[in-house]
């Protein structure tokens, strides 16, 4: 998996290749959000897959959706549902999302929370 930024440059790989986005982050010295984007080999994936990859690709999105409206329960369950695929390209990602989802799932947010981390590294 290769890591991209910027909603442009993931439009230009996303005509080519299987594109999806990772996080929304604000980074220190930065005045917008950056999204960053996985971009995903499919020839790793087995072919067996291929009649399941926009399936995976939607809920992978669904997912990001819900978790922006603070619905963790379906985050969690569509995590069960992803981790393994893309060859397993994703499962590090997948584990650390889910990880963040326990630690927020508690606490009490916010209406407008948008779910962007802020990164405090420079």
């Amino acid at each position: 998996m290769k890591v991209i930024f910027g909603k442009d440059s993931a439009e230009l790989a996303d005509e080519r290749l299987t594109v999806l986005e990772l996080d929304t982050f604000f980074q220190a010295g930065l005045e917008e959000p950056v999204t960053a984007y996985a971009v995903m080999d499919t020839s790793s994936v087995g072919i067996h897959q291929f009649p399941t990859l926009q399936s995976f690709r939607d809920l992978h999105n669904q997912m990001l959706e819900e978790y922006r409206k603070q619905n963790f329960k379906y985050c969690e369950d569509a995590l069960e549902h992803l981790t393994g695929q893309w060859a397993g390209e994703l499962d590090s990602f997948y584990e650390e999302f889910g990880q963040r989802i326990q630690s927020l799932k508690d606490q009490k947010l916010k209406k407008d929370w948008t779910g962007i981390v802020i990164n405090t590294i420079a």
